[in-house]
């Protein structure tokens, strides 16, 4: 009996709803005790039906899932019933300490599994909390370096349209009176050559104030800064450089702002060609988008080179959605001069701000070919 109750006592510490089980012990208690006393048979009739009655809804009302029916219990409460209407005390005490451990054991594997899966979740929080935390601290990290980066581009492009009219205003006018004080001089050979030379290093610088304050060019300009500053890339570098322009291309459903940017990247583009790529031989391309790309309407610019290529795992963190913040983490790759500096950062900022992308196409010895795809 100790055992019954210390079971009963334990499986409702654990377990408050489950009045059930403490009604059919007081009403097993009550016929019990009735036997035990010698009670007369009217009395213990009654207190058999009450068992009977309690032990019946127990089984009507109990669905017996499968971690109960592991334990018979539905065959205990029938085996209960039977017992209590023989009056079959011994049988019946048996069964009831029987079924009581039974469903103690039952609940103590429960709060048992309840306790794993409250630490399995626990942790699991910990863990989510953690990586995000985690994803926080590097989003804002990365968040903030663009931020770094957009700034030093403008303050680029205003540095650069500032020297472009101080050299237009100041040197540029110069050069051209110089050419005024060559009519003056008495040797008309050496006048026409002054003033040869001087018109060439005025268009040069013409050309040079044109590329650099590329901040409001137009889609006139836009073709014509390409041309000149790729005969002078092919003039400094001594790679062989050619620029194809489709006549389909319309350039009227461009922004300025884009020009600006989209001829900044392909000029970091090229001096990224010139410094690691040794290459011979340079082409671009400028196409409308067709149904083959991955934007449908807009531009696509291929540019070409026939260098030694980039390596794979440069070339797979290359093109990944967090790009060379991905490169700078991983030990294994070739970093070199090609990381140190914020180029080629600098050319998914600019794109990212206009909607553009980039995708680098290239085996180790084969080349490079890059696709700058602009929606429009």
């Amino acid at each position: 009996m100790i055992l019954i109750f210390f079971c009963i006592c334990s499986l409702f510490a654990q377990n408050d709803n489950n009045s059930s089980d403490i009604d059919i012990f007081q009403k097993y208690e009550k016929l019990k005790n009735a036997y035990i006393s010698g009670a007369d048979s009217q009395t213990i009739t009654l207190y058999q039906q009450e068992l009977h009655l309690a032990l019946e809804k127990e089984i009507e009302f109990n669905n017996f899932p499968v971690t109960l029916n592991i334990y018979n219990l539905k065959q205990m409460l029938l085996d209960m019933q039977n017992a209590c209407q023989n009056l079959d005390m011994q049988i019946l005490s048996n069964l009831m300490a029987s079924y009581y451990f039974s469903k103690n054991k039952i609940s103590q594997q429960s709060n048992k599994i309840f306790l794993q899966i409250t630490i399995f979740m626990g942790f699991l929080i910990l863990i989510v909390m953690f990586l995000l935390i985690v994803y926080q601290f590097t989003y804002a990290k990365r968040k903030e370096a663009e931020k770094i980066l957009m700034i030093t581009n403008n303050t680029q492009d205003e540095e650069r349209r500032r020297i472009a009219l101080e050299l237009h205003d100041s040197v540029a006018q110069q050069m051209r009176y110089v050419s005024i004080l060559a009519d003056k001089i008495s040797d008309k050979k050496l006048a026409a050559e002054i003033k040869k030379n001087q018109s060439d290093c005025i268009e040069n610088l013409r050309n040079a104030c044109y590329t650099l304050s590329s901040l409001d060019m137009d889609k006139g300009q836009f073709s014509e800064a390409l041309k000149i500053s790729i005969d002078a890339f092919q003039k400094r570098s001594g790679i062989s450089t050619s620029i194809t322009i489709l006549p389909e291309v319309n350039f009227n459903l461009i922004d300025k702002k884009i020009f600006h940017h989209l001829f900044r990247v392909i000029m970091e583009i090229l001096s990224n060609i010139q410094k690691h790529s040794k290459a011979n031989e340079v082409t671009l391309l400028i196409r409308n988008a067709c149904h083959n790309d991955k934007i449908h309407k807009g531009v696509i610019i291929f540019i070409s080179d026939d260098g030694k290529g980039l390596d794979e795992n440069f070339l797979k963190y290359a093109n990944s959605s967090n790009g060379f913040d991905e490169i700078n983490q991983q030990p294994n790759i070739n970093k070199g001069d090609n990381l140190k500096h914020f180029g080629l950062q600098n050319i998914k900022i600019r794109l990212k701000e206009i909607g553009g992308s980039i995708t680098y196409l290239s085996e180790e010895g084969e080349g490079t070919t890059v696709i700058i795809a602009l929606r429009t």
